[in-house]
């Protein structure tokens, strides 16, 4: 009889545990409008040359609710977007800013390039769509304070990305010779 209350305690706290911990995630969900889709869709060009662009989010939606276990799942929808003025922009990058709170939008080219030159740039290779927000564009996240932001990368795909997806890389010191 004890081992068997012993295996039953064992197991429940199993359970438990492991459902607090798999139940607390959270989960988000980026949704384009579907006015917002035909406008950016409108304006998509394969051109291996353009420069990114830049939008400021005007209009979203966020709604969230909490979960079994803590956890919180949220869908962040864009109603309307609006193009911004670039501070210095290329093939590669785009600076510009949204007011403070405003999430922003920028695309990615459907080239590689091999420097900040549109002479450089060929359509498609491995650099050519890509969905994923650089370095960079996650301290730009982080350091304002946005919600969410979003990269469009092809004339249908958008991708959505959060501050919590960022982790600055820990510094270690290196270790060894530095010589004499």
């Amino acid at each position: 009889m004890r081992l068997g209350i012993g295996r039953a305690a064992l197991f429940a706290g199993l359970v438990i545990g492991g459902a607090r911990d798999a139940c607390a995630q959270t989960v988000r969900f980026g949704v384009m409008g579907d006015s917002v889709t035909r406008y950016l869709r409108a304006l998509w060009t394969d051109d291996s040359t353009q420069n990114e662009r830049a939008y400021c989010v005007q209009r979203a939606r966020i709604s969230s609710r909490p979960v079994l276990g803590g956890g919180v799942d949220s869908i962040y929808r864009v109603l309307a977007v609006k193009p911004v003025q670039a501070t210095s922009r290329d093939p590669n990058h785009v600076q510009f800013e949204c007011a403070p709170g405003t999430p922003e939008l920028h695309t990615h080219t459907p080239a590689t390039c091999l420097t900040d030159d549109a002479s450089s740039c060929h359509f498609d290779g491995p650099l050519a769509f890509s969905c994923q927000p650089s370095r960079a564009d996650y301290r730009e996240l982080v350091t304002r304070g946005d919600q969410f932001a979003i990269i469009q990368c092809d004339r249908r795909a958008f991708r959505f990305y959060y501050p919590s997806d960022y982790v600055e890389p820990v510094l270690r010191p290196r270790t060894g010779d530095s010589g004499p």
